[in-house]
């Protein structure tokens, strides 16, 4: 992955950072990178060698939990390949990305060079990876509303970061999508999907409920799960779209497309 950011200083120790003897983390597809974590590191000064020493040999962790740290200085330390699951966000480990400000944030303030590197970094890192939608902090996943982390206003920092993206990326122009009919067991559904970018998309709730599937909705990650798989979905007014032949997996259904009238055939 390109890790060139303008305007801000990166360096990659991805290969001199003490690792676990035997332990590796496991991999995922860059896809599956749906959100940004925001830690701080709790410590007053730190640095990824030392998370790293702690992660590993205290914890017995593969390797540091972070895929980035951000100095106080700005400078932006790559820890580790953003396809690693590595553990800092418990259940949502497989989605998210790790990004650590070095730091007590309860007695301390991130830096204004920590902010503006931080601010860059996801920028750059949602141009290369267009799945991570969402930036949230520690506290903010699943099972952490009790842990203090990043302690600093993610609110503020989101309002900030989306004006700072705004004026850095500008708006690009939605691609073009073409209307897709669904068939489930040769019934026509009332709802339709959408091709985009060679990719059919699908109602999720729509078509899992057609199937007598079951869909959660995650509201602390913005996540859809069908029969508790997770899918790579896109919102759109409010509605979960889904690759097609995730979601037929996800509902145990056999997918064929038809080309010639832009039609899902679904059976099961």
């Amino acid at each position: 992955m390109n890790m060139t950011i303008s305007g801000a200083r990166v360096m990659d120790v991805r290969a001199s950072l003490p690792r676990h003897k035997t332990l590796r983390y496991g991999r995922r597809k860059l896809t599956d990178i749906r959100s940004a974590a925001i830690h701080h590191s709790a410590t007053l000064s730190g640095s990824p060698e030392a998370f790293a020493r702690y992660h590993v040999g205290t914890n017995g962790w593969p390797g540091i939990a972070y895929h980035l740290v951000i100095q106080k200085d700005g400078v932006i330390y790559w820890c580790n390949d953003p396809e690693a699951i590595s553990y800092h966000v418990g259940n949502s480990n497989r989605h998210a990305l790790g990004i650590c400000l070095v730091g007590d944030f309860r007695t301390q303030k991130p830096t204004p060079e920590q902010l503006d590197a931080a601010n860059r970094l996801i920028q750059h890192l949602q141009v290369q990876i267009p799945s991570m939608k969402q930036v949230f902090g520690h506290q903010e996943y699943p099972g952490y509303a009790w842990k203090n982390c990043p302690a600093f206003p993610m609110g503020t920092f989101r309002i900030n970061y989306s004006q700072f993206l705004q004026k850095a990326v500008g708006k690009v122009d939605k691609p073009k999508q073409i209307p897709v009919a669904i068939k489930l067991n040769e019934t026509l559904l009332a709802v339709t999907g959408f091709l985009q970018e060679g990719v059919s998309m699908l109602p999720v709730r729509a078509v899992a409920n057609a199937a007598s599937g079951k869909v959660e909705w995650i509201e602390q990650t913005k996540d859809v799960r069908v029969n508790g798989n997770d899918l790579n979905e896109k919102l759109i007014s409010g509605s979960a779209y889904a690759p097609a032949r995730e979601l037929a997996a996800a509902l145990c259904l056999q997918i064929e497309w038809d080309g010639s009238t832009n039609t899902v055939i679904l059976r099961g």
